[in-house]
This record gives structure tokens, sequence and C-alpha cells, in this order.
């Protein structure tokens, strides 16, 4: 059995997918239309514009902006990755970076006595 996603993951994936469907239905466009210049299956697109999947990765949502001739920062915000000026990966990296400090001073600490 697949773990369940926290609650604000879930949202996310919803209020994004639902936001990439209303984009693409503006357009004119099918899922498979979209999915060919993605490039992904139509299958995926359905999952993330129904929220099974996502949000998903910065290169995708990039992509997607550009197929569907969207804001990417607005994509970003709704995917929860706008954090500030900084990505969602930069921010997981300058966290990743504090905790390894972290570490390496607890490190120090315990080796002096």
């Amino acid at each position: 059995m697949p773990a369940q996603r926290p609650a604000s993951q879930v949202q996310r994936a919803h209020a994004f997918g639902a936001h990439i469907r209303s984009l693409r239905r503006q357009r004119k466009l099918k899922q498979k239309d979209v999915a060919e210049h993605m490039p992904m299956s139509a299958g995926h697109l359905s999952r993330l514009e129904t929220g099974d999947y996502g949000p998903p990765s910065d290169e995708v949502i990039e992509r997607l902006a550009e197929v569907l001739e969207a804001d990417l920062s607005e994509l970003l915000r709704i995917a929860g990755r706008d954090i500030g000026s900084r990505t969602f990966e930069q921010q997981v990296l300058a966290e990743l970076r504090a905790i390894h400090s972290g570490i390496e001073r607890l490190e120090r600490a315990v080796a002096v006595k």
C-alpha cells in the first residue's frame, strides 16, 4: 500500500491540476495535444490534472508553461514552489545545508568531550 501524501501536498496537487486543465481548455487543446509537446503520455497528463500525481518537477512545470503559454512563476506558486525568490529545490538544498552544519557542530561538540 502506497504511503499517503500530506493534506497540503494533496491540496497543491489538486489546485495545480485544476489550473493546468483550465489553461488547456482555454486554449482549446486536447490532453493528447499537450502531452505530445511535453513529451508525456496523455494518461499521465490526465493524472496531473486530476491531482492524482503532482505537483510535478520544476522541469515539467517549465515545459507546461511553455506549451500552455502560461506564466511560469504562477504555476510554480500554485505548485508550492515559489518560496520567496528561491525555487523549491533551492529551499530544500538550503535546509539540507543547515542540517548538515548542525550535525557537524554536534559531532565537534561530542568529540571535544
